[in-house]
């Protein structure tokens, strides 16, 4: 009876530590990025929750529905571009904005989408 229990748990803790993280993080619903047909293999952890959050936000405007359409339709080489632009205009010593200055700045649309990259970039990126 013992090494049956024994047996048991060891399989169970087997079984358990072969589990990985997918890129659904455990839901049936697949992340953003993966939705949007986004091959995130050769990208870094924060450049995927970067454009997770950023795609979950974008289609609620025109700028961030352009921006979308340009992430998705890009190569690897365009997201590097997009990644090194985001990290030099929001974490490379540029002054953190306020959504309501960016809006008196940009517009509603534009400055409102600017604002939500500048806080995906200053968590996910920098």
């Amino acid at each position: 009876m013992r090494h049956t229990v024994t047996a048991v748990l060891i399989a169970v803790v087997a079984t358990l530590a072969a589990c990985a993280p997918s890129e659904t993080e455990g839901t049936s619903i697949p992340r953003p990025h993966v939705a949007a047909g986004i091959d995130g293999e050769s990208l870094s952890e924060g450049e995927r929750r970067y454009l997770d959050d950023v795609l979950e936000k974008a289609p609620g405007s025109k700028s961030g529905a352009g921006w979308r359409a340009e992430v998705i339709s890009g190569t690897k080489a365009d997201l590097d571009m997009t990644f090194d632009g985001e990290r030099l205009t929001f974490c490379k010593g540029a002054p953190r904005r306020d959504q309501d200055s960016l809006i008196a700045q940009m517009g509603r649309d534009e400055g409102t989408f600017t604002f939500v990259r500048q806080e995906a970039a200053r968590e996910h990126l920098c």
